[in-house]
């Protein structure tokens, strides 16, 4: 795949992406640290923008197989990374109310 071809066709670049991810799950090693590492901040960076635009469902409705462990290793080690508190996220959603809505959870009741 070109340069060309990931800069005109990025929904298949991301769909390649996601699928060598999910390949390298029985084998971690294959993928080295810092490109993980920056494909995580970009993705994030990505999502933030999005959201911001609108798109304000949480990620896909069964968690896209990601377990309670997975997300709270990502946020702890990302909030780390920034020196963000637990307390000042929560402060953070309180003060912006930039936060899912009670209709968006995946755990509110269904109409």
């Amino acid at each position: 795949m070109s340069l060309s071809d990931i800069l005109d066709h990025p929904a298949e670049t991301l769909k390649h992406a996601s699928d060598a991810l999910a390949a390298a799950l029985a084998d971690p090693e294959r993928i080295p640290d810092a490109a993980l590492r920056a494909l995580i901040a970009n993705a994030v960076r990505l999502y933030a923008i999005k959201a911001e635009a609108g798109m304000r469902a949480p990620l896909p409705a069964d968690g896209g197989g990601v377990t309670v462990t997975d997300a709270m290793l990502t946020v702890t080690d990302l909030l780390h990374a920034l020196n963000v508190q637990l307390f000042e996220l929560s402060m953070w959603q309180a003060m912006t109310g930039n936060c899912i809505a009670p209709h968006q959870r995946v755990d509110a009741p269904q109409s």
